[in-house]
């Protein structure tokens, strides 16, 4: 069965860093499949979830695909056990996915972290991202971060979810 999975992500497009992360994980875990199809989708920012245009554009890509597609909301938790307002703003998004049927991908405290296992300046993570992809520092990551069934530090649930939707092996 044909299955699109469309991941939202906080960066905008001419950044792409999310994007970048997280295809050269898939491209390591996944490869090339015909059935599956990876589709990125810019939001501009976390708070932007559940704005029209963003409904609007994961409709369209819905429509536009043969098979089934899922919708993964990629965020990252931030300070969320120290701050309540990014608490409070990550329950709005988790409730939010819970009731549009969308599967809720978090990087604590964010992707950069995860993947780089450290903060990430603003202003070096394009540079960042694209040395990441360059050098194919995935190959030297532990896989285990990506596990995660509760929000730790430098962790992320990324694998047990694509699990959940594409089994173990393709």
């Amino acid at each position: 069965m044909n299955k699109q999975l469309i991941f939202c992500l906080e960066t905008n497009k001419k950044a792409n860093t999310d994007w970048i992360y997280i295809n050269e994980y898939l491209k390591m875990k996944y490869g090339h499949n015909n059935n599956i199809k990876f589709t990125p989708e810019y939001m501009g920012s976390k708070q932007r979830y559940n704005s029209n245009a963003v409904i609007k554009r994961i409709r369209d890509r819905r429509k536009m695909y043969p098979g089934k597609s899922y919708v993964l909301m990629c965020i990252d938790t931030d300070n969320l056990n120290s701050n309540q307002i990014q608490k409070k703003e990550y329950e709005k998004i988790k409730t939010y996915c819970k009731e549009k049927d969308y599967f809720l991908i978090w990087f604590h405290i964010d992707i950069e972290d995860v993947f780089q296992g450290h903060k990430v300046d603003k202003k070096q993570k394009r540079k960042e991202a694209s040395k990441f992809q360059k050098h194919k520092m995935i190959k030297n990551l532990d896989l285990s971060v990506f596990e995660k069934n509760k929000e730790s530090q430098h962790g992320s649930n990324l694998g047990l979810v694509l699990e959940e939707i594409l089994g173990t092996h393709l």
